[in-house]
């Protein structure tokens, strides 16, 4: 899950969205995401607990919702 704080009109959210997905590095792990999906949750319940006070203070509604993919990432 990933909070789009700045919306989703944004080049980076146009760009996964149009290749299906993308590669991150997380905890300098690499891994492949794909399906993504824009989400409405006003209530950030789809996030952690302690994240959700901050994305509401900022009005953050919108995220890109993506799966773990069976291939790592190049």
């Amino acid at each position: 899950m990933i909070a789009l704080t700045y919306g989703r009109d944004r080049d980076w959210v146009r760009n996964v969205m149009a290749a299906g997905g993308c590669d991150v590095e997380m905890r300098g792990a690499a891994m492949h995401l794909e399906d993504p999906r824009i989400v409405t949750d006003v209530s950030a319940s789809l996030v952690p607990v302690p994240i959700r006070p901050i994305l509401r203070a900022a009005r953050v509604t919108e995220f890109m919702q993506l799966k773990g993919a069976r291939r790592p990432a190049p």
